[in-house]
C-alpha cells in the first residue's frame, strides 16, 4: 500500500511541514523507520533520535522540531501514531473477500448479513445470526443460536457455543472459547456431581478477546462482558461473571465464580480474583495480586491477600530490612534476659 503524506495529514487533521507528495509505505519505530516509512515521536527521551532517523516523515507534538524533515503536527503524536497504523495494517488491507467457502458447513436457517466472509472448514449451527462485514476464519465452530454482530472478527479455531450473543465490532483471536459450561458441582455422598449450565454468555460492542482465553456460560442468565473491555490472551472468566465497560484485563488473569467488575478496572497478569464479590470502578490490581473480599471504587490492590498497594509496598519495604534487624532484635533479646537475672537478684536479696 502507498499513500501520499498530505493525504495522511488530512486523515490526521494536523499541520503539514514539507513535501506532502512524497509516498508513504508503511509504519515503523523511529530507530528501525525505512526510508519510505513514517515514524512518531510522543516520549521525550526519542527526541534526539529526530536527527537521524531514515524515516521519510515523522509525526511530532505541536511544538516539536523536525530538524527539517517532513513532519506532521498534532495534539498526541501517540494516538495519531495508531490512527495511521490503522490505515497500514494487514487485515485492514488483506480483508478476505465476502463469501461463503465451498468447505464450511452451514446449518438450517442460517442469516448472514452483506459482505459476510466464512473461509474454509467453519462449522456454523442452526439459527445462527452474522451481521454486515463480520469476517470468520478457518477452522471456527459457532454452535445454534448464537449472534454476531457487524464487523466482527472470528480468527481461527475460535469455539463459540450454542445460544452466545456477540456485539460489533468484537475482536476474538486464535483458540479462545466462549461459552463453554461454567465449573460448577454440587457435592453429594462425596461425589461430585455436574450442575447444568443453561445460560449464555452476553459480549458487547467494541471487545477484544485474546488468544486461548476462555469466557464461561452462566449456570443461570448470563456472563457478561461489557463494551469496549480488552481481554489479553490466557484470560479465565468464570461463569455469571460481570465485567464492566472499558476493562483491561492482562495474560493469566481469572475472575472466579458470580464477581462484579465496575467500569475502567486493571488487572495485570497472573492476578485476579475470588468469587461472589464486588471490586469498584477505576480500580488497579497489580501483578501476581488476589482480591479476596469487596473492594471501593478506585482501589489501588497488590499482594496475596491483596491489600492497599501503599500498605504493600510497606510491608515489602519492612521485610527486606529483616536480615538487617534480627541481630540487633537477638542483641537486645539477649539484654532483657540479663536485665531480668539481675532484677531477680535484687528481689532475692531484699
Amino acid at each position: 500500500m502507498r499513500m501520499k503524506l498530505k493525504d495522511i495529514c488530512e486523515h490526521l487533521d494536523g499541520a503539514l511541514s514539507g513535501n506532502g507528495d512524497i509516498e508513504i509505505t508503511g509504519v515503523s519505530g523511529i530507530k528501525e523507520a525505512l526510508p519510505t516509512q513514517i515514524t512518531f515521536v510522543a516520549n521525550p527521551k526519542y527526541l534526539a533520535a529526530i536527527a537521524t532517523t531514515q524515516a521519510a516523515a515523522i509525526i511530532i507534538g505541536r511544538g516539536v522540531s523536525g530538524n527539517g524533515k517532513p513532519t506532521i503536527r498534532v495534539e498526541d503524536p501517540y494516538w495519531a501514531f495508531v490512527k495511521v497504523l490503522e490505515i497500514f495494517s494487514w487485515e485492514k488491507n488483506h480483508q478476505a473477500c465476502p463469501g461463503v467457502d465451498a468447505t464450511a458447513i452451514l446449518g438450517e436457517n442460517v442469516k448472514l448479513g452483506e459482505r459476510v466472509s466464512i473461509q474454509a472448514f467453519t462449522y456454523i449451527g442452526d439459527n445462527v445470526e452474522i451481521g454486515d462485514d463480520t469476517v470468520i476464519k478457518p477452522f471456527v465452530y459457532i454452535g445454534e443460536g448464537s449472534k454476531i454482530g457487524t464487523d466482527g472478527l472470528i480468527y481461527p479455531h475460535v469455539n463459540i457455543r450454542e445460544e452466545v450473543t456477540i456485539g460489533a465490532r468484537v475482536i476474538i483471536h486464535c483458540g479462545a472459547v466462549i461459552g463453554s459450561d461454567g465449573f460448577g458441582f454440587a457435592p453429594v455422598s462425596d461425589r461430585h456431581h455436574k450442575i447444568p449450565q443453561i445460560g449464555t454468555v452476553i459480549i458487547e460492542d467494541d471487545v477484544e478477546i485474546g488468544a486461548n482465553t476462555t469466557i464461561d456460560r452462566a449456570t443461570l442468565s448470563a456472563t457478561l462482558i461489557k463494551r469496549g473491555t480488552k481481554l489479553d490472551n490466557l484470560v479465565q472468566i468464570a461463569h455469571n461473571v460481570v465485567i464492566g465497560e472499558d476493562c483491561c484485563l492482562a495474560a493469566q488473569a481469572g475472575i472466579a465464580g458470580s464477581t462484579t467488575l465496575g467500569a475502567r478496572v486493571n488487572i495485570a497478569g497472573h492476578a485476579g480474583a475470588a468469587g461472589h464479590l464486588t471490586l469498584g470502578e477505576d480500580s488497579v490490581v497489580y501483578a501476581k495480586s488476589a482480591v479476596t473480599k469487596d473492594m471501593p471504587a478506585g482501589s489501588r490492590l497488590s499482594g496475596f491477600p491483596a491489600r492497599p498497594h501503599r500498605q504493600e509496598l510497606r510491608i515489602h519495604a519492612a521485610t527486606r530490612k529483616l536480615p538487617e534487624l534480627l541481630p540487633e532484635f537477638t542483641k537486645l533479646q539477649k539484654r532483657v534476659e540479663q536485665l531480668e537475672a539481675k532484677l531477680r537478684e535484687l528481689e532475692d536479696a531484699s
